[in-house]
């Protein structure tokens, strides 16, 4: 069965083609004029005809009054043009995402997707649309934009660090993978003596292939604060170790945590804490 607001919208959208007898279209007149919420129901029609062209659910009468009675006001053809563009990008994106998903994903994730396109929720689409598209550039640039000084430091930390005496005159924390009970157990920088980079050397737990890269994350408060991407390891007389120059200007007072994964094994993450005091 249908609701009565989904009848009205049926009505209003043929009003909006020119497509009821006299009485039909004065008995909508008067509602219009009569009824508070009338102005919102007709917006609603508005949009749904538009999604009904684009979709191609309009029969061939349909489709010629669309474009001789309805789509002849500038603001209905600039809707109509935003509307246009923003479901093809919004489909080209999606395309370029679903590409990237495994087979064996769940279909229930593309059915919740079509949902956002079917009849019952057409008149969410633009706004669904929007939001999409806010949530893509926020991924896009917070995921491949690096700030100044993360490329000045990536400059630094990809070019090497294999001669230790350069590196002699600046404070340096050598940490260990691993968990800590309390934050008396943590490895602790002084916050008013650290010099303008600071040398952390990071012990690895497993020994690596040669090709093995590393990124490196750094966490405080739950919050990635610093990135550097493809680094190096080192051979140390106990094994392997990271070494990684940060500025002393991203550490302040607090707890962090530097997260060190493999590039070509992320499922390989491992855990050093400090603090800085």
């Amino acid at each position: 069965m249908h609701s009565n607001d989904e009848i009205n919208i049926t009505g209003y959208k043929q009003y909006l083609l020119g497509n009821l007898s006299p009485p039909e279209t004065e008995a909508i007149d008067l509602q219009i004029i009569s009824d508070e919420d009338s102005e919102d129901k007709l917006l609603w029609a508005e949009s749904e005809l538009m999604e009904d062209y684009l979709d191609d659910t309009l029969s061939l009468k349909e489709v010629g009054l669309f474009k001789e009675n309805f789509l002849i006001s500038s603001e209905r053809v600039s809707q109509f043009k935003q509307i246009s563009l923003m479901r093809n990008y919004a489909r080209k994106a999606l395309k370029g995402v679903s590409e990237n998903v495994c087979e064996t994903a769940p279909e229930s994730f593309f059915e919740k997707l079509k949902f956002f396109f079917s009849t019952n929720s057409r008149p969410l689409t633009a706004v669904f649309v929007l939001v999409f598209i806010g949530l893509f550039a926020v991924y896009y640039f917070t995921t491949n934009i690096q700030t100044a000084s993360e490329k000045e430091y990536a400059a630094i930390n990809q070019k090497g660090l294999s001669d230790l005496a350069e590196l002699k005159p600046l404070v340096t924390l050598s940490l260990m993978s691993g968990v800590f009970r309390d934050s008396g157990s943590l490895n602790k920088l002084a916050g008013n003596n650290l010099t303008e980079k600071v040398l952390f050397r990071l012990a690895l737990p497993v020994q690596s292939a040669a090709p093995d890269k590393f990124r490196a994350e750094i966490v405080k408060d739950g919050k990635v604060t610093f990135t550097q991407n493809k680094l190096p390891f080192y051979a140390n007389p106990n094994g392997q170790e990271l070494r990684l120059l940060l500025p002393s200007a991203e550490l302040k007072k607090g707890i962090y945590q530097i997260k060190l994964t493999k590039e070509s094994a992320s499922e390989s993450t491992y855990i050093y804490n400090f603090a800085v005091e």
